[in-house]
């Protein structure tokens, strides 16, 4: 029995352990999806280097034309960054790669790397995180959408205060 929690232990240990990523070079943890719908977590932390790594879900055929050169479609990606994450509810059954990749022509990178997958998660784990573009996004909008109405019930203040007063050239009231 002990010798089993060692082994399972020492499992844990090495697939929790930084590697080295060159430049230009990627590395890719296959996650495979039986049960919809899966929350994937991946989180990047680059500890000796440039900040130059990101992540990239993709599928297993797309992972393939990336590895040829070709044209490919990620699912989700992270800005290139000395840390990110992506956490992404997939909803189709199949075999994805979770990428790590180092820019072209960047120094080596040490990178520690996480991935965690939880099947039919419950409402509390889903809750989403707004990327900074749309967060601005969304101030922005509320903001002209808060000025506009403010501006429309002004000018329609002022109309309605001009109609009810009486005109400076007419007569005066007796």
């Amino acid at each position: 029995m002990r010798a089993a929690i060692l082994l399972l232990l020492c499992a844990c240990a090495a697939q929790a352990a930084p590697f080295r990523l060159d430049g230009g070079d990627n590395r890719y943890f296959q996650v495979t999806v039986t049960r919809v719908p899966t929350l994937v977590e991946c989180r990047f932390k680059v500890l000796q280097g440039a900040p130059s790594v990101h992540l990239e879900i993709m599928t297993d055929g797309e992972y393939r034309h990336m590895n040829r050169g070709r044209d490919y479609d990620a699912i989700a990606s992270s800005p290139t960054a000395r840390e990110g994450e992506i956490r992404r509810m997939v909803e189709e059954r199949g075999r994805f790669d979770v990428v790590l990749i180092n820019d072209r022509g960047a120094p080596a990178a040490v990178v520690d790397f996480v991935v965690h997958t939880d099947v039919d998660p419950s409402e509390d784990s889903v809750a989403r995180m707004l990327s900074p573009e749309r967060r601005l996004a969304v101030i922005l909008i509320s903001f002209a959408i808060f000025f506009g109405l403010v501006t429309w019930s002004a000018w329609r203040l002022l109309r309605a205060n001009r109609i009810s007063s009486p005109s400076a050239s007419g007569s005066p009231d007796r």
